[in-house]
């Protein structure tokens, strides 16, 4: 018997070459050859049957077998399609680009047709796979950038990066590509395959690479749009530059990710070994999409700026007609080069004044807008205390770049109390009455008690106000004493009236004393001033407005400013702020308390309206621009006189003391205004406009 025929009991399928030669022969019960009938083949008909790879003729029935488990491979790889998956190979289907499951199905015809081998269909089946799990791969990778971008990427183009802003994009990266991922897995035919712990670990590491490395590549791949650009090109040029530059930082971030996912993967997985040529091949495919990705961010992104900029110029043309185009476009871009400026020191001048406060403050820091940075310097070259719209002399002119806020916890009602019966003691004034006669209720009291709790009234006011301030008073005093890292002041306000104002006057005169202890200066303060001040030695000057201006041996203290309009109340401090690469830049340090930090934030919407520092431009404002921009002068003062009610019963409540909240529209009738626009100009309304224009 030929040697060559031995595993002929293997031999599973009548070649299609043969088979018609083969079917004169009987087969066995299992439809296979005898060998001594294949045999009788090569000596009868003279076919070369030992040349063949006899493990290669098969039977129809084996045929059957191997589309069988083509078909099974092709529905196992299909069952772990997800939402992504399945919408990528329809797409494919539709165009047919690509590898997809309409070409493996065509691939099973063609073996059973005999025109490819079963090798070469089980292949195209797993390129298939392959090429589905890279390409949901590649697709969460981009718009994992683009959520990034999203989130942060007004910051970046305004204000350039930070540490905060990448940490904030690679947090939303990570939740965005986990939450991808998973919801593709979740929509798959594989039990168990969404909650894949070690999945979840590795999409939210990648996802947070990708999040990063596409904020911090934007600002490569973003154009960078100023009034001079809307003067000297036109949206089309704009949009082509924005487009070759996103595409190169779209490539140079998809390599980076791409590396980052393969290098992740080989890390996590125990039988993926690294390997340099599937890693730069991830690395080149993510780099390709991510050039596309970046080529639409980039001139997407571009053409918005120009058009953005095209309505800001000429709004704020219509705003300063005293200021010829030219300047307004100087005054812009310098604006935005100072709000970049505050955006990457910001974190920096943060931690200065938590090195003299301490840990146990609640301390948030924000740069100064791009908005209102230019506001401010057209304001001052309107006022002729700015004359050139160079980068120095417009940083110069800004106070506070750098804003840092303190924001003290309220007295609780049972301290209110205590220290209130406390001072309150052998005046013969209950707690009670008092609380009446802040609260307004003066029916109950006879003139005798209101003469009386009216000569306490500050004693007790300022026994609740160093009660709150304690803490941030003290470390405020032991900053300003330290020689490393201590605080830089220039400048101190005490905003607010008798109930409104933080610090108290005994407090005002310690950091003072304090100061000029230290530096040998005299502390400037605006305060509003009362007999308190007026120690001995004091020269006490009043303009012909009224202003006062104490001179003391250790301060120069003005009244003028300390109340506002609004009855808008903190302590501000203007700082210095010395950074590592030798630079300085001017802060302003807030002291508040929470209930009055919520409102005067959103108190600053109406206020900015009125300033000019919010304008028509600024559509996501409309809805209260609109009100106050047409408001007229007698209403707006009506509607001053409610804020500053809202500000002292805020500052009652921060001491502990619960007393009636304002009703605007018991205070503004008359006025034309109807009561959806009241509700909205109202501390609650304020509050919900501000919530949802910053979501």
């Amino acid at each position: 018997m030929s040697e060559n025929i031995n595993n002929s009991q293997n031999i599973n399928n009548a070649y299609r070459y043969s088979n018609q030669e083969l079917q004169k022969y009987d087969t066995d019960s299992d439809g296979m050859l005898s060998v001594f009938e294949i045999e009788n083949i090569q000596d009868e008909e003279g076919i070369e049957m030992l040349s063949m790879d006899l493990n290669s003729v098969q039977t129809e029935e084996n045929i059957d077998e191997q589309v069988q488990n083509l078909e099974a491979k092709l529905e196992s790889v299909q069952n772990e399609q997800g939402l992504i998956s399945s919408i990528w190979n329809g797409i494919k289907c539709f165009t047919g680009l690509g590898s997809s499951s309409d070409k493996c199905e065509q691939a099973i015809e063609q073996f059973k047709n005999g025109e490819i081998t079963y090798e070469e269909a089980d292949s195209i089946i797993s390129g298939f796979s392959d090429k589905q799990k890279s390409s949901v791969n590649l697709i969460a990778n981009i718009a994992t950038g683009l959520t990034a971008v999203a989130v942060v990427g007004s910051a970046v183009m305004t204000g350039g990066l930070s540490l905060g802003v990448i940490a904030v994009a690679a947090g939303a990266g990570a939740a965005t590509k986990a939450g991808l991922k998973f919801a593709d897995r979740a929509t798959n035919k594989v039990e168990g395959d969404a909650l894949d712990g070690k999945q979840i670990l590795k999409d939210s590491l990648s996802g947070a690479v990708d999040g990063a490395v596409s904020v911090a590549t934007m600002g490569i791949g973003t154009a960078a749009v100023t009034g001079k650009t809307v003067a000297q090109q036109t949206i089309k040029q704009t949009v082509i530059e924005g487009a070759k530059a996103g595409a190169k930082a779209g490539a140079i971030s998809g390599a980076v990710t791409g590396a980052s996912d393969y290098s992740i993967e080989a890390a996590v997985e125990e039988d993926v070994e690294f390997n340099l040529g599937d890693l730069a091949a991830n690395t080149a495919l993510n780099a390709a999409g991510g050039a596309v990705a970046g080529g639409v961010l980039g001139g997407a992104s571009s053409g918005i700026q120009y058009k953005g900029m095209q309505t800001k110029i000429a709004s704020r043309q219509a705003h300063h007609k005293d200021l010829s185009q030219d300047t307004i476009i100087e005054l812009s871009d310098e604006a935005a080069k100072l709000n970049k400026t505050y955006s990457e020191h910001i974190d920096e001048a943060t931690v200065q004044i938590r090195n003299a406060f301490g840990d146990d403050v609640a301390l948030t820091g924000r740069p100064k807008s791009e908005n209102s940075t230019f506001e401010k310097l057209a304001s001052k070259f309107e006022k002729g205390k700015l004359s050139s719209t160079s980068t120095d002399a417009c940083l110069d002119a800004i106070g506070d770049g750098y804003g840092t806020r303190i924001q003290m916890a309220s007295l609780s009602q049972e301290q209110s109390k205590s220290i209130i019966e406390d001072t309150l003691k052998g005046s013969g004034i209950s707690y009670d009455q008092f609380v009446k006669y802040l609260d307004g209720d003066l029916t109950s009291l006879d003139n005798t008690v209101i003469e009386s709790i009216e000569s306490v009234k500050n004693d007790v006011l300022n026994a609740l106000k160093e009660a709150q301030t304690k803490d941030v008073f003290e470390s405020l005093i032991e900053g300003i004493k330290r020689d490393d890292n201590g605080i830089i002041i220039t400048e101190l306000n005490n905003y607010g009236d008798d109930i409104s104002s933080y610090f108290t006057p005994r407090q005002i005169n310690e950091i003072a004393e304090t100061y000029f202890e230290k530096t040998g200066k005299r502390l400037d303060i605006v305060t509003r001033i009362d007999d308190s001040y007026k120690g001995n030695g004091s020269e006490v000057e009043i303009d012909d407005k009224g202003k006062t201006t104490i001179t003391t041996d250790t301060s120069i203290i003005k009244d003028k400013g300390a109340l506002k309009d609004s009855g808008y109340t903190s302590t501000q401090m203007n700082t210095r702020h010395p950074f590592e690469d030798g630079t300085t830049g001017n802060g302003e340090l807030q002291i508040r308390g929470k209930e009055v930090s919520d409102f005067a934030d959103v108190e600053h919407i109406p206020y900015d309206i009125k300033k000019e520092k919010i304008i028509a431009s600024d559509t996501e404002y409309a809805p209260v621009y609109n009100l106050i921009s047409k408001m007229s002068e007698e209403a707006y003062n009506s509607y001053n006189t409610y804020l500053t009610k809202v500000y002292n019963w805020l500052r009652l409540k921060e001491l502990g003391i619960e007393t009636s909240e304002p009703v605007i529209k018991e205070m503004m009738s008359g006025y034309g205004l109807s009561d959806e626009a009241l509700d909205l100009l109202s501390r609650e309304g304020l509050i919900n406009f501000s919530n949802s224009i910053k979501h």
